[in-house]
């Protein structure tokens, strides 16, 4: 799966919000492409996380175990200093079908 900044769905505009709403919406539209490509976030088996600081990880953690509360996927939190653009998290997947 490609990596997925917050953005809306709809507009395709970047979604200046605080962390926790950003990792809600990335959550969010993953979800919805994997039930697009008929899978879902249980059959999610890594996730890589990227982060512009380390202070994040908590609340990101908190929100990530809410979308998946068991089994957790494989994952990575890397911190990335620096962004193309005005947010603070990116995340990418790979899922079996």
């Amino acid at each position: 799966m490609r990596v997925l900044p917050p953005f809306d769905p709809e507009t395709g505009e970047l979604l200046r919000q605080p962390l926790a709403r950003q990792t809600e919406i990335v959550l969010d539209q993953m979800r919805r492409c994997l039930e697009a490509a008929g899978s879902s976030m249980a059959r999610v088996v890594k996730c890589n996380v990227y982060c512009s600081d380390p202070a994040h990880f908590t609340t990101f953690n908190e929100i990530y175990g809410r979308y998946f509360p068991v089994d957790q996927p494989a994952r990575i939190f890397l911190c990335v200093p620096s962004w193309p653009g005005p947010f603070d998290i990116e995340i990418d997947c790979i899922a079996v079908t």
